[in-house]
């Protein structure tokens, strides 16, 4: 199967007709397939090369696909979050990801299957190898409370115990704070174009635009570096700001959803004529209508941007949804189209987009993390493990000796 694409091979698969399917890298009449090339896990990232690693890809958490994430590297050192839902910081771990490169996380909405697991990466990024204050970037909201400033600041709250709990331990850095800090950067939901970040060391530059979804106060992102660009929509309805800002973009990820009847089928376990049905589908339709963006539209919104390479995420990957879903794009795109499955990996660079699939190990412990100067670090809160225990409770904790023979031989 054909993973390594280059612009010739562009132009002609964009001459395939109606009911091709460029499908995870390659054209397959069974289509639920990931490229077979296998991408090394720790493989170098080439400085005129953009990575994008997709580390969950489903609307709903499941055991083959995460909630919504992707991870973009840069060849110049730069790396970045985009949304982190249920259950993908086993992936990150797995994918040799440590927390000091996911210390920029830029959200589209404050839905928890776009935002749960940064609970993990905040918690226990300092007690590993962030040693500095989370970055996190994401949209306005009609109130104060409705925003990424609110978010952030109910997050440390909520997480206060597990903080104290672990600040025995260094979790800071002198000069530039503690891992415990987070630093928001709160965007204006309805500002086209406006620039999230801009980092002249490395050439990234991030600007938003609005979404269309649920309710006010969600955005999608433009990520630009080295004369290639990248989106990521987040949860939105079909809309022209996507239109207008990824025109001729190399790599356009956005959100589609299975149609309603599916959806309620799948969700709820009922057919047609089933009692429940109704209620099940009007339920699924009116998510959709408010929400998310159908297969065919989103077949539209390639055909209007022509992207070097289209990904559909958020998308519940089955056998008997996918084929559909392709037959949808076709009808208004020919060009190419992968279906994200969870570790598909895309290196981007001005000449192709290679498409591979990594392997992990299904039981990785935490990345290997970088190891900090200690003479840069700032002094622990608290002078030992114990030091938050009361004497009543530690006079109630079990000898040493009376369960392990090597201590009890030192007794």
């Amino acid at each position: 199967m054909k993973t390594d694409f280059t612009r010739r091979d562009m132009l002609k698969l964009s001459a395939l007709g109606a009911g091709s399917a460029v499908v995870a890298g390659g054209l397959t009449g069974c289509p639920v397939i990931p490229p077979q090339e296998v991408f090394p896990i720790g493989e170098p990232l080439d400085e005129n090369e953009m990575r994008i690693t997709f580390m969950g890809t489903s609307v709903v958490p499941r055991q083959k696909q995460e909630c919504n994430s992707v991870f973009v590297e840069v060849g110049s050192g730069d790396s970045f979050v985009f949304d982190c839902g249920s259950g993908v910081c086993s992936k990150y771990n797995a994918m040799g990801v440590t927390p000091a490169r996911m210390d920029k996380i830029f959200l589209t909405h404050l839905h928890g299957d776009h935002t749960s697991d940064i609970v993990t990466i905040y918690c226990f990024g300092p007690s590993q190898d962030r040693k500095w204050p989370l970055q996190v970037w994401g949209p306005s909201g009609d109130s104060a409370e409705d925003g990424t400033n609110a978010f952030c600041a109910n997050l440390a709250r909520m997480m206060h115990w597990h903080i104290e709990s672990f600040s025995f331990g260094r979790t800071g850095t002198i000069g530039l704070g503690d891992g415990y800090d987070i630093i928001p950067t709160e965007l204006p939901y309805m500002t086209v174009g406006g620039v999230a970040y801009d980092n002249p060391e490395t050439g990234v530059r991030i600007t938003h635009f609005p979404a269309v979804h649920c309710r006010n106060g969600s955005i999608s992102y433009k990520l630009e570096w080295n004369g290639m660009s990248m989106i990521f929509s987040g949860d939105t309805k079909p809309n022209d700001y996507m239109i207008q800002q990824g025109q001729g973009v190399d790599v356009l990820i956005h959100e589609m959803v299975v149609p309603p009847e599916v959806w309620a089928s799948k969700n709820s376990g009922l057919k047609e004529g089933d009692p429940g049905y109704p209620q099940a589908l009007a339920y699924a339709k009116a998510v959709q209508d408010s929400s998310h963006t159908p297969q065919k539209a989103l077949g539209y919104i390639f055909a209007q941007t022509r992207p070097r390479l289209g990904v559909p995420t958020h998308f519940q990957v089955n056998p008997d949804t996918v084929g559909p879903a392709m037959e949808d794009i076709r009808l208004f795109y020919d060009g190419p189209v992968t279906i994200a499955t969870d570790l598909l990996v895309l290196n981007v660079s001005k000449e192709k987009i290679r498409q591979r699939t990594a392997i992990i190990d299904e039981w990785a412990w935490y990345a290997q993390p970088i190891i900090p100067n200690p003479a840069t670090l700032m002094p622990p809160r608290y002078p030992s493990p114990t030091a938050q225990l009361s004497e009543e409770l530690l006079s109630h904790s079990i000898p040493e000796e009376l369960y392990d023979p090597q201590v009890s031989a030192k007794v």
